[in-house]
């Protein structure tokens, strides 16, 4: 399944990544976005990512260094999982979102054919 990258954070690089195919995403959603990325990103140790899959369901994952040996990766996994159970309303909202803004289907339904 193809995964399309919104929003990324890593602790490695301190650095934050948010994709402008998205750019017409509301400013708070967005830097809320990031802000979780960045949060879990530090939590974990490691760099984290959210994005949707094709099919407009979002995803989010933790991923270390190859060579970071203390990386955690199932405390990463537990710290991920928690994140989307908190703001669960935010990523379903996200998905409605993606299937208005982002799919045809949804383009036909804004524009009113």
């Amino acid at each position: 399944m193809i995964k399309n990258i919104l929003a990324a954070a890593s602790f490695y690089k301190r650095a934050r990544y948010f994709n402008d195919e998205y750019a017409n995403l509301p400013t708070q959603v967005r830097d809320e976005l990031l802000a979780a990325c960045s949060l879990a990103a530090e939590q974990t140790r490691g760099i984290v990512t959210l994005g949707f899959y094709e099919d407009g369901t979002v995803f989010a994952e933790a991923s270390g260094a190859e060579d970071d040996l203390n990386y955690d990766e199932i405390g990463a996994r537990l710290l991920v999982d928690t994140m989307l159970e908190e703001k669960a309303d935010l990523f379903r909202s996200l998905r409605l979102w993606y299937a208005a803004f982002c799919t045809d289907e949804g383009q036909t339904i804004l524009q009113g054919e």
